[in-house]
């Protein structure tokens, strides 16, 4: 059929007549058993053709499957990389994994579409930095909430319980989630002391209160983690970080990593220091050489979205990256800061090795005001990678930081007025 068609249309573009064709045919024999193959070939394409068309659904569905477990898959595969390449055996390696997992990888895959109501949920490390927003997000629609904390503060709102849990101590953890239709864990370590390791805090505690909390019934689990985290990275905070997403989506089926860029509030340590410091220095260091990428992104903009992935009817997806509005450099954002206060300061190039030896030694500190994390974490981009999904999906709008700034600004001048004014009258 192939063979026809194509010389009927050479005959009618070039006016030859099926002769002259058939004689051009035969000086081309290369060319003949090309025509003839693929002659013999269109019963075999139009089959695989039908084929494609019933695999189609096949496809899509097999797309949404991976949604669910590719992630927590390529985790656990980066895990084990990581400790292949440090020398273990394939075996040893295999056991590390197995006991942060508490014996078990369970089926990460679920379907979606569970009506998922939660009455009362629980958040582990509910009075620090973006728990206790957490909490506050939860409380504003009516669920009740359980603060769990080894140090807890008192008890905000009718529909707020305070509990002592340590996440050392299983039972403690038992008690905590006992009950609760839902768990986050915000617990994290910025700086190791007294015993507590980033191992310790971010993959065994990870673990242990996913392992109770699954144990428990509990209906959805929610895993404070952050862009970057990575369980190849040569960094243990950074690693520490990546383990913690493997061992929590593998021992809770169905659990949600939330990702934050870096985090600013009015009262963060992040915006704070870096107006404090460009208001005193006479030069400011700049890490490395400046072009290092973030993200900023609202605290309050990340406690929201942890209660929408609580909140909401249909399944969540595996992880979210949650990210400002805007890209910036760090040179760009401290000129952008610097520019919002009426500031234009020096900046001096300091390279990343001063700034971990100086961490070094600030660790020693009680409250040390830079750690190598820190430093760790300004060698790297931690932006969104556009690949995962993020507020858009939860219907919230990030929050631009420099109109966030400004009104930090106003508020503060307003206070430093309040004394004069009070002087006049």
């Amino acid at each position: 059929m192939l063979k026809h068609l194509l010389l009927e249309v050479i005959g009618h573009v070039s006016g030859l007549s099926d002769t002259q064709l058939e004689q051009i045919e035969r000086s081309l024999p290369a060319t003949k058993a090309l025509i003839d193959l693929l002659n013999q070939a269109h019963p075999i394409i139009e089959r695989a053709e039908t084929l494609y068309n019933e695999a189609q659904p096949l496809i899509d569905q097999a797309k949404k499957e991976w949604q669910a477990v590719g992630p927590a898959v390529q985790i656990l595969i980066d895990v084990i990389s990581h400790h292949l390449d440090k020398g273990n055996s394939p075996a040893e390696a295999a056991e590390t994994v197995r006991a942060s997992l508490g014996g078990s990888i369970q089926n990460v895959a679920q379907g979606r579409g569970m009506d998922r109501g939660m009455n009362r949920v629980t958040v582990f490390g509910g009075t620090g930095f973006v728990g206790r927003r957490v909490v506050r997000n939860l409380c504003d629609s009516a669920v009740m909430v359980r603060v769990a904390s080894r140090h807890p503060t008192q008890a905000e709102g009718d529909n707020v319980e305070q509990v002592i849990a340590d996440a050392r101590d299983e039972r403690s953890i038992e008690a905590a989630v006992m009950g609760a239709d839902g768990v986050v864990n915000a617990i994290s370590l910025y700086a190791e002391h007294s015993g507590d390791t980033y191992h310790s805090v971010h993959v065994e505690a990870a673990a242990r209160i996913a392992r109770v909390a699954r144990r428990a019934g509990t209906k959805r689990f929610v895993h404070l983690s952050g862009i970057g985290a990575d369980s190849a990275s040569s960094s243990p905070y950074i690693r520490s970080r990546g383990e913690g997403e493997a061992v929590v989506q593998a021992t809770f089926p169905g659990a949600v990593v939330v990702r934050p860029a870096v985090m600013f509030a009015p009262d963060d340590v992040f915006l704070t220091t870096i107006l404090g410091l460009l208001r005193t220095l006479p030069a400011y260091p700049l890490f490395g050489d400046g072009r290092t990428r973030l993200q900023p992104v609202h605290v309050d903009d990340v406690a929201a979205a942890i209660a929408q992935v609580l909140r909401q009817a249909q399944r969540p997806y595996p992880i979210y990256e949650l990210a400002g509005s805007r890209v910036y450099s760090y040179e760009e954002l401290l000129r952008t800061i610097a520019r919002t206060v009426g500031l234009r300061p020096t900046l001096v190039r300091i390279p990343f090795a001063f700034w971990s030896a100086a961490a070094g030694l600030a660790e020693i500190l009680p409250h040390p005001p830079l750690t190598r994390n820190q430093v760790e974490l300004m060698q790297i981009d931690t932006t969104a990678s556009g690949g995962r999904p993020g507020f858009g999906l939860l219907g919230i709008s990030p929050r631009s930081l420099e109109e966030e700034l400004k009104a930090m600004l106003k508020q503060t001048n307003a206070e430093t007025q309040k004394p004069k004014e009070m002087r006049t009258s």
